[in-house]
């Protein structure tokens, strides 16, 4: 029996799903109700019931349409995750504070004019950034899935761009388009991040040549990314790579060949870079050139020292560090508040990864799952290696704290995963087991 051609099952399924208010669900749970039903009614058929008795006794057995309906309207309620909204729009506020005040306060290596121009920009940035999370929450993320092998390439070639027409800027590679500069590369992590969790999903790391072709696939924007000298960038794109692979299923030996090849690199680059083998031995040893490569060590260090349990305030002026509104904010806001404060904070950090992480955990759908393990892997690394290096445990660079620094295209990109992020809490019932298939006497 079809069961498309049975008017009343028909009817009973539109009169289920009119009763469920996010029509976007209508498709998965008209598709779940057909099978079940139709199970249900050839298995009285099998027991030598009529055609009619056998729907009669299936609807009979599912119970009234409205009920469910209101049911499942319930389940598939749309709403947004508002713990990990309100954590980054504390965060985003933590950074308007420390953005006015660092400008106040003339921190910024240059006299503050009357209007406060660093403060209204990031306000301008946090608007804007609220825009584009409301936006993407409203778009439905599974509509970029088809263009991701679009994204990987358009982003590949704008990494080459970025390596041949780029122009250096504290030495990373800009990509000019027009009057406009930006830095490709710090965004790429971002975009390749969606773009592989597309291509990924589905991946059989089990055939060895798939295995090659999906290390070729995370190496080559990785060395594009080492290309354009953003060692910062490339260690969060590895990073990223390492977890989309052990997601969708790599073995081992996949992703300690592409862990072994990356240490590699950065090894290689780290001794035959003299910049980067002096950044590194000052983090080491920062005494040894206390007015040359250890300076601003040993700055950050003797700003930490002085915060004391509840800080100096924001009305205390600490002495000049490069870099306060951007790299170094977290020291500015442990010298302002004090360590109780900042162990709070860093509190809210650990809340606000394990939260992105657990919704990857708990979305049905496989590429959602993929792309949100992606965002975690890139907001841990930022907010870790930031913290790290303010605090003396990892080697200075330029990744900011993700939310609190200084910067549009950061603030923005940030919103743009928030963004996506909301789009698929929104859709993650989705793709659920709404029926059991268990027989035809299971209660739905």
């Amino acid at each position: 029996m079809e069961l498309i051609a049975n008017d009343r099952l028909m009817s009973y399924i539109n009169e289920v799903c009119s009763q469920v208010k996010f029509r976007e669900v209508h498709r998965e749970i008209e598709l779940e109700l057909k099978i079940h039903l139709q199970e249900t009614v050839e298995e009285y058929l099998a027991e030598g019931f009529s055609e009619d008795e056998a729907v009669n006794k299936a609807l009979t057995q599912m119970g009234n349409a409205d009920r469910i309906g209101k049911q499942l309207n319930k389940v598939h309620q749309p709403k947004p995750e508002w713990s990990i909204l309100v954590l980054s729009l504390f965060f985003v506020s933590l950074g308007l504070l420390a953005m006015f005040f660092i400008e106040k306060q003339g921190l910024l290596g240059f006299t503050p004019g009357p209007v406060p121009i660093l403060f209204i920009k990031s306000c301008i940035f946090a608007i804007i950034g609220a825009a584009i999370i409301t936006g993407l929450y409203l778009f439905d993320f599974r509509k970029i899935e088809p263009y991701s092998g679009h994204i990987y390439w358009g982003t590949v070639l704008m990494l080459v761009l970025s390596v041949f027409t780029g122009q250096p800027v504290n030495s990373t590679n800009y990509l000019t388009l027009g009057p406009v500069s930006i830095n490709f590369v710090e965004i790429s992590p971002l975009l390749l991040s969606i773009a592989l969790a597309g291509i990924l999903h589905k991946w059989d790391w089990d055939k060895p040549k798939q295995m090659l072709q999906g290390l070729l696939l995370c190496v080559v924007p990785l060395l594009l990314i080492l290309a354009c000298s953003s060692l910062t960038a490339a260690i969060i794109y590895a990073a990223v790579c390492i977890t989309l692979m052990f997601v969708s299923g790599a073995k081992p030996r996949a992703f300690l060949t592409l862990t072994s090849l990356v240490s590699g690199i950065f090894v290689f680059l780290i001794i035959n870079t003299p910049y980067r083998l002096q950044r590194f031995m000052a983090f080491i040893n920062p005494e040894k050139d206390p007015s040359g490569a250890g300076w601003l060590n040993l700055q950050l260090s003797q700003l930490i020292n002085g915060s004391g349990s509840f800080g100096q305030g924001l009305t205390e002026k600490p002495d000049f560090v490069p870099g306060l509104h951007t790299e170094f904010v977290f020291s500015y806001l442990t010298f302002s508040f004090g360590w109780v404060a900042v162990g709070v904070l860093i509190a809210l950090i650990v809340l606000f990864i394990a939260r992105m992480a657990r919704v990857a955990v708990m979305v049905k759908n496989n590429y959602a799952r993929l792309v949100l393990s992606g965002f975690t892997a890139i907001f841990a690394v930022q907010f870790i290696w930031n913290i790290g290096m303010n605090l003396g445990f990892a080697p200075i660079s330029g990744v900011g704290l993700p939310f609190v620094s200084y910067g549009g295209s950061q603030l923005i990109f940030n919103a743009a995963a928030l963004g996506i992020m909301s789009s698929i809490y929104r859709r993650r019932n989705i793709l659920q087991t709404l029926i059991s298939h268990k027989g035809p006497k299971s209660n739905y």
